[in-house]
Order: C-alpha cells, then sequence, then structure tokens
C-alpha cells in the first residue's frame, strides 16, 4: 500500500471556497418580494395587450457594478441540427414619474433556420431565442420584462473579470 502526503492545510481552502461559490451561484432569487420590492412593483404596470408579465428580483450582491443582468426571450420547441434564431429585439420603457426602466420583447415569433438535412431522429426539446439583451444589475429594484404570449422569458447573471491594461502597438 503506497501512501500519498497531501498538504491539507494548501488544498482544503481551495476545496471548500470551491464549494462555496457553487453553492452561492446556485441560490436562486428570493420567490418572494421584499416590501421595498412589493412598493416598487406598484409603479410599472401590471399588464400589457398581448404579453405576459415577468418579474426577476435580483439578490443583493457585494459589487453589482461588476455583474450585468441577460435577458433573453425565446420559445421551447423541438430542434435538430440546424442552426435557429428568432426575430425580435428587447425595447426599453420608462414608467413615467419614477426614473424606473421596464422592458418589453417586440418579436412576432418567427424563427429563423439554417436549411441542412440532419439525421433522421436527430430533433429534441430545446429553446430558441431572440437576441439578449444585458443589463445593469441592480438589486434594489424589480425587474419586469414584458414577453409575448406564447413565449417565455429566461435570464442569467454575468459577471466582469480583472481589468486588464491595453498595450498600444
Amino acid at each position: 500500500m503506497k501512501f500519498v502526503s497531501v498538504r491539507w492545510h494548501a488544498v482544503l481552502p481551495t476545496l471548500l471556497g470551491g464549494a462555496l461559490v457553487a453553492a452561492c451561484a446556485a441560490q436562486p432569487a428570493s420567490p418572494l418580494p421584499s416590501p421595498a420590492a412589493a412598493r416598487a412593483l406598484d409603479a410599472f404596470p401590471s399588464s400589457l395587450a398581448g404579453h405576459q408579465r415577468y418579474v426577476i428580483e435580483l439578490p443583493e450582491l457585494a459589487d453589482e457594478a461588476a455583474h450585468k443582468l441577460e435577458l433573453i426571450g425565446g420559445k421551447a420547441m423541438a430542434v435538430d441540427c440546424n442552426a435557429r434564431g428568432m426575430d425580435g429585439h428587447f425595447e426599453s420603457h420608462d414608467v413615467p414619474g419614477w426614473g424606473y426602466t421596464w422592458w418589453s420583447l417586440q418579436s412576432k415569433g418567427q424563427v429563423l433556420s439554417t436549411m441542412m438535412l440532419c439525421p433522421p431522429g436527430s430533433a429534441k426539446p430545446g429553446f430558441v431565442q431572440a437576441p439578449p439583451l444585458l443589463v445593469r444589475y441592480n438589486s434594489k429594484l424589480p425587474v419586469v420584462v414584458f414577453v409575448p404570449e406564447g413565449m417565455q422569458l429566461r435570464w442569467r447573471v454575468w459577471t466582469a473579470g480583472a481589468v486588464r491594461e491595453a498595450q498600444p502597438r
């Protein structure tokens, strides 16, 4: 039997740090609005004809300036080997008198696709998205987005890396 010497004081912080980061990243946004967010939500439109309203409440982060929220609108549908995309774009709207912003996805739901011949049985469930939008991360206000009926909203948070200095040539 062979024993391997491990420097636990050097390895353990890395293992625990990675587990902590993974656990924090997996925490979903709170499903229940805070009282301040609920009051702010009253200022936003509650409906838009032909659209469904989505509200995202973001958790507070230490350095919110280093994060962005990506809004992704689209449809769940069967996809195959062809590349697909969807028409549309997000439009920003102001809440009069408040200075708050909400977004709406303007799309007719038309799917764009290449026309390659795919192997039989290659269709699988997927998500076809319109061009996404990066917005400022702000946990102090709810993010209100209206998406056309029959479409969905997905989102994710982006984190900035280290700032690097460019070298002239």
